[in-house]
């Protein structure tokens, strides 16, 4: 057990230093490549903390169990929005640019896509084959429209590359940190006699978003909210495109009757939510905060009780 305890303590403290550097660094690689902090995080940020995501849902699949792959996908999906930005923005409301709610918007264009591909039970190697081919258009299209390096004056725009190095090695640290700190604590609450159910509701299914979680309440701490916002929509457009995508390329899914038809609905929900208040309003204030953990309280109560 005081093996676990270290274990969990050390998990902390990369959680904690890794997403300091990651935030940090995060906003110097916008500054030094000329553009918005909420594309460097839209992009680069969600890759470095969703990219272990991505390569497990691979292996599962590679290994006959392609499935997890879509439950854990929209789950987090939901999870990275309500809980997330909810605790995010009830901490210190989140004002970000006006291309937010674009992004946002096709944010939700792509998970309803996958809803489609859901629908007949079986997402397939060609559909997994579009929701990866869709991705790589979303970053192409990024790349012409935002990209203007060659347009930046010469001084003060210190090392770019080398800063994004170092975000995605402390998105990594960030990531061991999460896994240490998720496999110790199941660990203890196990020793303690905590339900199996209760442990699979917080530390198990909050575990996979907890990379984005702890970035997003740095970079609000740090008043980085393009950062904060921007990380959690390019997190879930690459869960959506990529880990779903993958997975089902190596090995077609059979939809769970569940995630079809309630934790995709909710999802889809909260990301429409989340676009209607940048589109109107372009912040995520307290009472949409508050909405949000709500609606995530009421999809622990179901999956609870169910």
């Amino acid at each position: 057990m005081i093996v676990e305890i270290i274990l969990f303590a050390v998990g902390l403290v990369l959680l904690i230093k890794g997403s300091d550097y990651f935030v940090e660094a995060a906003s110097r690689v916008a500054k030094g490549f000329g553009v918005s902090e909420f594309i460097i995080a839209l992009v680069l940020a969600s890759i470095a903390t969703t990219l272990p995501e991505v390569t497990v849902s691979a292996i599962s699949s590679y290994q006959g169990n392609p499935d997890i792959a879509l439950g854990n996908a929209i789950g987090s999906a939901l999870a990275n929005i309500a809980l997330i930005l909810g605790v995010s923005a009830l901490l210190r409301p989140l004002s970000v640019e006006k291309t937010a709610w674009k992004n946002s918007l096709f944010m939700v264009g792509v998970t309803a896509y996958a809803g489609l591909l859901m629908y007949d039970g079986t997402i397939g190697r060609l559909d997994g084959l579009s929701l990866i081919l869709i991705y790589f258009g979303f970053l192409y299209y990024l790349y012409r429209k935002h990209m203007t390096l060659e347009e930046l004056p010469e001084g003060g725009r210190g090392n770019p590359r080398r800063d994004a190095l170092i975000m995605l090695a402390s998105g990594l640290v960030v990531v061991t940190g999460a896994k240490l700190v998720v496999d110790s604590a199941v660990t203890i609450a196990r020793a303690y006699g905590v339900p199996e159910v209760v442990i699979g509701l917080t530390m198990v299914s909050i575990g996979t978003s907890l990379p984005e979680f702890t970035n997003s309440l740095m970079a609000t701490i740090k008043r980085l909210p393009n950062i904060s916002v921007g990380n959690i929509i390019g997190a879930n457009i690459l869960d959506v495109l990529m880990v779903i995508g993958i997975a089902s390329l190596i090995n077609p899914i059979r939809v769970d009757a569940t995630v079809f038809t309630f934790t995709l609905p909710l999802t889809l929900l909260v990301m429409g939510l989340l676009t209607a208040v940048l589109r109107l309003t372009g912040r995520i204030d307290r009472v949409t905060a508050g909405i949000f953990l709500a609606i995530y309280g009421y999809f622990l109560y179901v999956y609870s009780t169910g």
